[in-house]
């Protein structure tokens, strides 16, 4: 019995390791030193999110019929309070809320 439990804490250990080097792999090599070096660096931090953004929204949509517009008025919702005030949280919320309350009119 004892040798299972050691067998298993040691799968936990070594998969706790893995993980935790993974995560901070990025942090190491990509220090600010790092960082202020590479030229083409920036312009991946520059263009990454907007990237998976668009792809999320493309994703998003790609499933839908056009029997309602309220997932495309919720999403422009949530397109003008991020330019108004540039927040993700409140601009994922806002749009949310927006959604629930066109779906049920």
């Amino acid at each position: 019995m004892s040798e299972r439990i050691l067998h298993f804490a040691g799968i936990v250990l070594v998969s706790w390791a893995v993980i935790y080097m993974l995560r901070a792999l990025p942090f190491i090599v990509f220090s600010r030193s790092a960082r202020s070096e590479k030229p083409w660096l920036r312009t991946v931090e520059r263009w990454l999110s907007p990237t998976v953004i668009a792809f999320l929204v493309a994703y998003s949509y790609s499933g839908l019929e056009w029997r309602t517009l309220w997932p495309y008025i919720s999403g422009l919702i949530v397109v003008l309070m991020q330019l108004r005030f540039g927040n993700g949280l409140v601009s994922i919320l806002v749009g949310t809320v927006a959604y629930m309350v066109l779906i049920r009119i």
